[in-house]
């Protein structure tokens, strides 16, 4: 695999992470970053001794250096500076959720492909050492069918109506921001449900404050999950069978272990790779899909991102937030 030299749109919190998880990944080097403001930009580059930064999406997108791109603006940027990057040829790891709604990521997946270049949702989860190895378990039958999922995000988030959390104009919500994570994991595990039955609270600003859905399957099975800025949950996971039972500890999200459960044996804990950052895995992916020639990952496809929004669309539907750009 060659070095791939990275750039990152969007030098705010998340973009840190990412940039330290770069230097995890092994083949990967940070080669710039762009702001809209330049000043951010140029902390960001000084902090992290970055050799190029930029006060313009465009001027990163053209650079002839940079291999792949990755956005990490808020929510509501990301489909318009993903199918920039993507029209210019460079292959693009976008922070999840991928964009607004549905019809926005269908956007980005048709720029994707009609310009032939990759492009991935950026849900680190997928690709952690212990979702690896519960997928693995689950193929092998160690749990049976999978009848029931739960799994949930929450955290006390002070509200102020400029706070990025319960801003609509920024994709605001405890759905898009955490909730994604419990549905990422119901999706994985069971498919897209039957029937989606959501309710929720929403702040002044119209933004979902708490969010929570029950999923019903056609084969029995049932997916519950739950997100909220209004106070700190337990953040742990279970995955249910017909033989067996998988218990992640808090944050099941980013955890490095879990317990399974069956019947006349005693539990058994699985450690895997202890968390060090946990981005690099994904960046990793990337990497290996486009030496490949690949425009979308097998572990985390356009369709699973698609199904994801969809997804989205009906809880928040059923919740009744609006964004100002959905239609």
């Amino acid at each position: 695999m060659k070095n791939y030299r990275w750039g990152i749109i969007g030098p705010g919190k998340i973009a840190n992470k990412f940039a330290v998880a770069l230097t995890l990944a092994g083949g990967a080097q940070l080669e710039a970053i762009a702001s809209r403001d330049g000043s951010r930009a140029r902390e960001f580059a000084g902090k992290f001794n970055v050799p190029r930064y930029y006060d313009s999406y465009e001027a990163l997108v053209k650079d002839p250096d940079i291999d792949a791109i990755y956005v990490s603006t808020p929510h509501a940027f990301h489909c318009d500076q993903t199918i920039l990057a993507l029209n210019h040829g460079k292959p693009v790891l976008c922070e999840k959720p991928m964009a607004l709604t549905q019809k926005e990521v269908e956007k980005m997946v048709r720029a994707a492909r009609d310009n032939k270049v990759f492009l991935m949702e950026a849900m680190w989860t997928r690709f952690l050492p212990h979702t690896q190895k519960i997928l693995q378990m689950i193929q092998k039958g160690e749990l049976g069918t999978i009848k029931y999922v739960r799994a949930d995000f929450g955290f006390a988030g002070p509200y102020h109506p400029d706070n990025r959390l319960f801003n609509l104009a920024l994709g605001g919500g405890a759905l898009l921001d955490i909730g994604v994570y419990p549905l990422f994991l119901c999706l994985l595990l069971l498919g897209e449900p039957q029937n989606i039955l959501a309710t929720g609270q929403l702040a002044v600003t119209g933004a979902d404050e708490s969010s929570h859905a029950l999923l019903q399957y056609r084969g029995g099975a049932t997916a519950i999950l739950s997100s909220t800025f209004a106070a700190q949950t337990s953040i742990t996971a279970e995955i249910a069978g017909t033989e067996g039972l998988i218990q992640i500890p808090s944050a099941w999200y980013k955890n490095d272990h879990f317990t399974l459960q069956r019947p006349g044996v005693a539990p058994e804990t699985f450690q895997l790779e202890p968390m060090v950052n946990g981005f690099e895995y994904q960046i990793r992916e990337l990497m290996q899909c486009v030496d490949k020639g690949l425009i979308e990952s097998p572990s985390m496809s356009h369709e699973f991102s698609l199904l994801l929004s969809k997804t989205m669309d009906e809880i928040r539907r059923q919740i009744g937030v609006r964004y100002p750009t959905s239609s």
